[in-house]
């Protein structure tokens, strides 16, 4: 039976909660926020559906995807010999869940122990990590078995280990293990640092995004509401109190009136909402003919990034790099159909999280081992300004896991379908730079290792010629690009500059909320959707907390 219901509009007024973003925070809220069946609950998402075809990874290099994202491009980046990107992030229900790679990884306890450091109040380790295994269903059948202490067995969100890997996978792994780098069995459990199998949030080799877990089985209730293809334009503000927001569907600007309105739109979109709506620095909402209703500069200030580069070696065997024609292809299909692995499931086998320094407290590179060539180009046609290189080969993708860079997000216009202006400075603080230099020397220690050393033919990218930290220094300046892990924009914290408190409440406004990457005050060591997702599930379980809370106290002043 499908998921969805049909899109009649409902009685837009007195929702509990309007959920603006059906992405990997947004769903999770909708889901748990509906399972108390007296609240209801709309959920706006800016896209279409996801469909069958963005299930299997593989086939979103071939399928045009251009209708399920943003389209946005950076600006001209000055720290990167004025290099722009396509920050790919997802416009569909499932958000950037249902296009990204399917990596899962939680982070470490140190990330969240930070968090709670700089004044966040319930964000430690201890207060996050049991949330994420409420929400995970591991498979068995690791590398060792799952300690389902730490790790969850019964949540709704499917999380495999790939299995069956390619030979170039299992080399390297051995040849880190020569290079002095220890195997973990599961990042995500007792330890992160090591080298061990990826982990992706998958069920039978399929993409299980947050949509799939948590939106989809809840769209059979009465109480929840989704409607796609439903632009917000604003929030409706009465005296510092939200009341509900403004969308546009099908033509027909429509206005949904809430207790609560929750924004799930991610590190760009969020930002982008509130300063269309009035929350921001004042002199910018000015100069573009917007009144201000809140003046919090550092709205979309505080942008974070994953800055990444991706050498590539060129190898004697096939791997998964389309070299060999139509057989390969039916092999790579074969595979799939059989177990659920292979590179229509993933190209992504391994992942290492490596300390680059003896001084380094804890692992700040994150590696991921890729069965295919992949470079950057320069023509825009491929997909994620990428292409994969037709004769065998892989890549490495390392990126700086606590970048001291920081970009921003800006208004265009006050035209709410003008596309932001997005200003990373991905690299503006030179010792990120100096960490992924480190980063490819720690990565050709691992490739001058057996097996992996025997197997390759030569090193594409940076190239044999370069040697020098000056000559590597400059690749990173000129070949860095996104993790696509945008993070930041709408920090929360205890101080004057936060956007959000720790309960994630926006400073200055009522009935106003954040769950999504937005909210970060530092990145973690990993890919941030299943963080993302953790989000979701600690603002759920705090709306739940409070309002039992209310009913008690309501109870006691009755029977007094």
């Amino acid at each position: 039976m499908s998921h969805w219901k049909s899109e009649v509009l409902p009685d837009l007024n007195s929702f509990d909660y309007i959920v603006v973003g059906a992405g990997s925070a947004g769903c999770v809220l909708a889901g748990r926020l509906s399972e108390d069946s007296s609240r209801r609950v709309l959920v706006l998402e800016a896209g279409p559906r996801d469909v069958a075809l963005m299930k299997p990874f593989g086939l979103s290099y071939y399928f045009d995807m251009s209708r399920f994202e943003w389209g946005y491009w950076s600006q001209p980046d000055p720290t990167r010999n004025m290099r722009t990107d396509h920050w790919r992030r997802g416009r569909v229900v499932g958000g950037s869940g249902s296009v990204n790679g399917m990596n899962y990884v939680r982070g470490t306890r140190a990330d969240y122990d930070r968090w709670a450091a700089m004044g966040n109040y319930g964000w430690s380790a201890d207060d996050v990590m049991p949330l994420f295994r409420i929400i995970e269903r591991c498979e068995p059948g690791y590398a060792t078995s799952p300690d389902y202490s730490i790790r969850g067995a019964s949540g709704p969100l499917s999380v495999r280990e790939v299995r069956h890997c390619h030979p170039l996978t299992e080399a390297f792994l051995q040849a880190a293990q020569a290079a002095g780098f220890d195997r973990t069995p599961d990042y995500n459990g007792a330890q992160q640092e090591g080298v061990g199998y990826g982990q992706f949030n998958q069920r039978r080799g399929m993409r299980w995004s947050s949509a799939d877990a948590f939106l989809k089985p809840a769209l059979q209730r009465k109480n929840l509401h989704l409607i796609t293809e439903a632009l917000v334009h604003k929030l409706n503000i009465e005296k510092g109190r939200v009341t509900g927001v403004s969308f546009e569907w099908d033509g027909v600007m429509l206005e949904a009136s809430a207790a609560k309105v929750i924004l799930c739109g991610g590190a760009i979109n969020t930002p982008q909402l509130l300063m269309l709506s009035g929350i921001g620095d004042a002199e910018s909402l000015k100069a573009l003919g917007i009144d201000v209703v809140l003046d919090l500069p550092s709205v979309g200030r505080n942008l974070m990034e994953h800055p990444l580069i991706r050498p590539t070696f060129r190898v004697k065997a096939p791997s998964y790099s389309p070299s060999h024609g139509i057989w390969q292809k039916g092999r790579f299909l074969a595979k799939y159909l059989s177990t659920g692995q292979g590179p229509i499931a993933t190209l992504t086998e391994a992942q290492a999280f490596l300390r680059t320094s003896p001084e380094e407290s804890e692992p700040d590179v994150q590696m991921h081992f890729g069965v295919a060539g992949v470079v950057y180009s320069d023509d825009p046609s491929f997909y994620k300004g990428l292409k994969v290189l037709q004769y065998p080969s892989f890549s490495v993708s390392i990126n700086k896991s606590y970048p001291l860079s920081r970009g921003q997000i800006r208004l265009a216009s006050s035209d709410v379908k003008a596309v932001p202006l997005i200003e990373p400075n991905l690299l503006s603080d030179d010792r990120d730079v100096e960490t992924l230099v480190r980063g490819i020397g720690i990565l050709r220690r691992i490739v001058s290792n057996a097996p992996l050393a025997e197997m390759i033919v030569e090193e594409v990218e940076p190239g044999a010629l370069s040697i020098s930290n000056e000559a590597l220094g400059a690749y990173v300046r000129n070949r860095t690009g996104l993790a696509y892990h945008p993070a930041g924009t709408c920090r929360m914290g205890i101080d004057d500059d936060a956007v959000v408190t720790p309960d994630l409440k926006v400073r200055g406004v009522e009935n106003l909320w954040i769950a999504d990457a937005s909210v970060m005050p530092h990145l973690i060591s990993g890919n941030i959707n299943a963080a993302c997702m953790m989000i979701g599930e600690k603002l759920a379980r705090q709306f739940t907390k409070g309002e039992q809370e209310g009913r008690r106290s309501e109870t006691l002043v009755a029977s007094a």
